[in-house]
């Protein structure tokens, strides 16, 4: 731990130019240089000169897989550009203070640890959450002081709260701890927290890829032994952006994507291998389903037994595409994004609009797309379609087109920016000092 007058000098002196490249790559390392020290400045201005500790951790989005995860699946992930930066030292009146950019500030009392109604969904729940897993398995834990720099593309939860409980589980952990938690352990943590104090069903995945950096893959195919690895190469990196879309504004995106409506996939999944005799799909081969597709469509309805043949087809494509970004085949890997996404789009039916059924904001979004990026990119609906994201893979010379197309067709006039480009970052979870 250093004072933070002196780790702004020290940043400014260069002290830590190699330790920064280390962790983000060349060419990214200014940027994190400009929010390590707003970060520290953020803190003084909160709670004035003191030690800290510093961390860091990247956003990250699911590329291929996401919705497999409940069923023993495989999650290929990327981390962008963005990132949170932590700033963090234990509280003189052994209370937590903690206060982000994204949120705003909380206090609690962290030995009042049980769960909240009233915090649910919130990020004062979400951190009472992380001190009760910490708690729960012998860890100590105790008051502190905590500056959070960033925030997630469009405020999306799903893309803010997986950093935010690795970041914080590790920075809290270290706090009072000595050791490390493996990435698994801080992982599961978070997931407790989210299911336990946030209310949110969580994976792992997306809390892997944050600590992971980079493009990253996850296979659950062994429950509580997943194997997870940030995947070698360098093809996308350097001549791709990610663009992240927001197709219909948040006051509306409730009744766009009921959920009641449009059905819940991993239970459907879950109902379908019961019909079949086994608790996961991962280990049913496709004529096993094919043989009992009349007892599916009999008991669950034919959206069933879709979503059970686009979760064969998805744990297959996220395989190969680990495999296209590992030899650098760029075109096999944006081909196999975009027919993961084209599956999705007809087989999982959770792209429609509830009770709207001529709104298409997500089919127009992957026709314009295909028509813009044709053989310089490849596009998909972010997950099962229910936050209204496309997110687009797009050579940098067709990114400035893209993003103005999208934003005529859907941005309905408004001069608020309704796209979000991101590069790909080989930035993981890090602690500068």
């Amino acid at each position: 731990m250093k004072t933070t007058n002196k780790l702004l000098f020290e940043l400014q002196d260069g002290v830590y130019d190699s330790c920064i490249e280390a962790v983000t790559g060349p060419g990214s390392d200014s940027r994190m240089r400009e929010s390590l020290e707003a970060a520290l400045h953020g803190f003084e201005g909160d709670f004035g000169q003191m030690e800290v500790s510093v961390y860091g951790a990247p956003f990250a989005v699911p590329l291929l897989g996401e919705f497999t995860e409940p069923q023993n699946g495989a999650v290929l992930s990327a981390a962008i550009d963005s990132e949170l930066i932590l700033v963090i030292c234990e509280s003189e009146d052994k209370m937590v203070h903690l206060y982000s950019e994204a949120k705003g500030l909380i206090e609690l009392d962290p030995w009042g640890l049980k769960r909240n109604e009233n915090e649910m969904r919130s990020e004062k729940g979400l951190v009472r959450g992380i001190l009760s897993e910490l708690k729960q398995r012998g860890y100590e834990i105790g008051g502190f002081n905590a500056y959070i720099l960033g925030r997630a593309p469009f405020d999306i939860d799903e893309i803010y709260v997986p950093t935010l409980e690795v970041l914080l589980t590790r920075a809290i952990y270290e706090l009072f701890n000595s050791g490390e938690l493996s990435k698994y352990e801080l992982a599961e943590i978070g997931q407790g927290a989210s299911n336990s104090h946030y209310d949110i069903p969580s994976g792992i995945a997306r809390q892997l890829a944050a600590e992971m950096g980079g493009i990253s893959f996850a296979d659950f195919k062994r429950p509580g032994i997943p194997i997870s690895s940030k995947v070698a190469g360098e093809a996308l990196p350097r001549d791709y952006r990610i663009v992240l879309t927001q197709l219909y504004p948040k006051a509306i995106l409730n009744e766009r994507t009921d959920i009641d409506a449009l059905g819940d996939v991993a239970r459907e999944l879950r109902q379908a291998a019961g019909v079949i005799g086994t608790g996961v799909l991962r280990d049913v081969p496709n004529d096993v389903v094919i043989e009992h597709s009349a007892a599916i469509r009999d008991k669950l309805g034919d959206r069933a037994l879709l979503r059970s043949f686009c979760y064969m087809g998805e744990v297959v494509r996220t395989l190969e595409a680990g495999s296209y970004i590992i030899t650098d085949d760029v075109d096999k890997f944006l081909n196999t994004f975009k027919l993961a996404g084209n599956s999705r789009f007809k087989y999982l039916q959770s792209y429609g609009v509830a009770n709207a059924p001529t709104f298409e904001d997500l089919a127009i979004a992957l026709a314009v797309s295909d028509e813009l990026l044709y053989d310089g990119g490849a596009s998909a609906i972010m997950g099962d379609g229910t936050k209204g994201i496309s997110i687009a893979i797009a050579g940098s010379g067709r990114v400035d087109d893209y993003v103005k197309s999208m934003q005529l067709i859907f941005g309905s006039g408004s001069e608020d920016e309704i796209s979000d480009v991101c590069c790909f970052s080989s930035c993981g979870l890090f602690r500068l000092v």
